[in-house]
């Protein structure tokens, strides 16, 4: 009896026209607030980590650091914007393929890429902000401990920050496995 109420109710109920526009608006991906956050997020530490660049030579005396030092914090810090940025990109555009399906498949594909590159690129940034810093330092007990104080910090840091990925991950995995499922079930 409930189906043929249900059908009784379907049948009652009017179809809602939107237009053209309406629908469009509604399905940008880009008006999702989740991608507007990561886009306000990305700019952000893109401004902050450019000014840091700009200032950490005179600010943190890069003068008394090794070239390499120098070299390997310019060159983390800009691979960390860059990723960051390829990464949003992809994000921002999901919908790659003939069906959802086939889209949500490729999206898990990419963002198990991205992935990998922003969690490498954090540790790299991590790893090189903490040798420009300790680069110069004659080393103590103390220090020793305070330096792997901060190497455990970080991969801490990155292992949270993967750890969130693969969550983003498993809920796409989650809704592909909706489409393997019958309907009904």
């Amino acid at each position: 009896m409930e189906l043929d109420k249900l059908k009784s109710t379907w049948d009652q109920s009017s179809t809602g026209k939107k237009s053209q526009n309406e629908l469009l608006i509604m399905t940008k991906v880009k008006n999702h607030p989740t991608i507007k956050k990561m886009k306000l997020k990305f700019l952000i530490e893109a401004i902050l980590l450019v000014v840091f660049i700009a200032l950490y030579y005179d600010g943190f005396d890069g003068e008394t650091k090794p070239l390499w030092a120098n070299v390997l914090l310019i060159g983390a810090t800009s691979l960390y914007i860059f990723v960051r940025f390829v990464g949003w990109l992809v994000l921002r555009n999901p919908i790659n393929g003939d069906n959802l399906k086939q889209s949500l498949l490729n999206f898990q594909s990419k963002l198990k890429q991205i992935t990998i590159a922003i969690v490498l690129t954090s540790f790299l940034f991590g790893c090189a902000v903490i040798s420009f810093f300790s680069s110069s330092i004659d080393f103590t007990k103390e220090k020793y401990t305070a330096f792997a104080f901060m190497l455990f910090s970080l991969i801490l840091l990155v292992y949270l920050s993967s750890r969130n990925w693969n969550k983003r991950i498993s809920k796409i995995k989650t809704n592909l496995k909706e489409f393997e499922s019958p309907v009904g079930q």
